[in-house]
């Protein structure tokens, strides 16, 4: 391949050439990524109440996370609301084109001011006293201000939190006042999703599951491939190799899998190899995990799944399922709804199924006894970990 060829190529595609050799050499060498040994996790890591107090406020209050795709906030006046986090916020795009994050609530009394799920509006008016506020957070129209005796200048405005477009996604940090320092929190990852293009990616389907059971025990489900071929016989057996490849950046971790013909390319040039067909899975901790490609036959699809804890027994887990530079043809569109589908009945009967049943079952268990996470497990090692390590514990 010629240097002019390298320079034409598509980011993403160049992404998953830098990314093949290292999984076809574990082909080769028979080897698939696996942690040093067992993680032996107290049973008590997916229900204790005063564990999950430490996890909200470190990783959900202090943390960035991911709102939205920048797609979803298009437009000048674009706004959403966003209270997975469980703090009520509301985003917008400014005349300025600039993404900022509000608290959902008036500066007046605190009642929510904005109702609706997404829209678009110059201006917000709380339905309580009709403070008007634009896109900027700025009151525009107070009734009666005269009767506040100019003693108010400094509630004027709406509480703003931090919020930064990166690479396609909107990411906040739900605490009036703080930092949000993107560069640290992706390290060299930002690199990565710079090729991926979610910049004009298109949500073709969204949808919002309420799950009994641990967030912790939902997200380890996208962790490890040791499960897909028995609770996922019926949707995902066969799928993909069982080869992987697993890098980590800071708390955030990417698998490389690859199509069941991986052996194939082990005797072929690399000129030769489908690259657009090996599959990428991010995890952006805490919370976001972003499928490139895992499920379609062009690779031009990207899934996000998004994980919010609610309560140490109950989580949300929000779906979106999109078509990288948006939907190229009917077939593509189809793919998606394939994929969508699959995935979707594989989340609520297999994947979130067992996650609620786990949580009657593991209070039950002995006090003290511990369940084995195997070195095949490595996502899932890696996440306790990193938990663990960023709750102080």
């Amino acid at each position: 391949m010629t240097v002019d060829t390298m320079v034409a190529e598509p980011p993403l595609r160049a992404l998953r050439r830098r990314l093949a050799p290292g999984i076809v050499d574990m082909q080769r060498k028979g080897e698939t990524a696996r942690a040093e040994s067992v993680l032996h996790e107290s049973a008590a890591f997916f229900f204790d109440p005063a564990r999950f107090e430490r996890e909200y406020e470190a990783l959900f209050r202090q943390m960035p996370v991911v709102a939205c795709l920048s797609s979803q906030l298009a437009d000048v006046g674009s706004f959403r609301t966003f209270d997975d986090s469980g703090v009520p916020m509301l985003l917008t795009r400014g005349k300025d084109g600039k993404v900022r994050a509000f608290l959902n609530a008036c500066a007046h009394r605190g009642a929510r001011v904005v109702r609706e799920p997404c829209g678009k509006a110059a201006r917000f008016t709380c339905r309580f006293h009709g403070w008007t506020y634009d896109t900027s957070g700025k009151v525009i129209g107070l009734p009666e201000e005269n009767e506040f005796c100019g003693e108010i200048e400094a509630n004027k405005r709406l509480v703003e939190c931090p919020a930064e477009e990166r690479h396609g996604l909107v990411f906040v940090k739900p605490t009036p006042g703080a930092a949000l320092d993107l560069d640290a929190h992706l390290g060299a990852l930002d690199a990565d999703f710079a090729a991926i293009g979610l910049e004009g990616a298109e949500v073709v389907h969204a949808d919002m599951l309420s799950v009994s059971g641990n967030w912790k025990y939902g997200a380890d489900t996208f962790f490890e491939t040791y499960h897909l071929n028995s609770l996922h016989y019926e949707t995902f057996k066969g799928l993909f190799s069982p080869t992987c490849v697993f890098d980590t950046f800071g708390p955030h971790h990417r698998f490389t899998f690859a199509p069941q013909m991986l052996p194939e390319w082990v005797s072929m040039p690399p000129s030769e190899w489908q690259i657009d067909l090996i599959p990428l899975q991010y995890f952006l901790f805490p919370n976001t995990i972003i499928s490139v490609g895992t499920t379609g036959k062009t690779g031009l699809t990207v899934n996000i799944h998004q994980i919010f804890p609610q309560a140490p027994d109950h989580f949300t887990s929000r779906l979106s399922f999109c078509a990288v530079g948006g939907v190229q043809s009917a077939d593509h569109r189809a793919e998606i709804d394939r994929a969508y589908q699959t995935a979707r009945a594989a989340l609520v009967n297999e994947d979130y199924s067992v996650t609620g049943e786990s949580h009657v079952g593991l209070p039950a268990l002995p006090a003290g006894m511990t369940l084995p996470i195997g070195r095949q497990e490595v996502g899932v090692q890696n996440f306790h970990n990193n938990v663990r390590r960023l709750t102080g514990e």
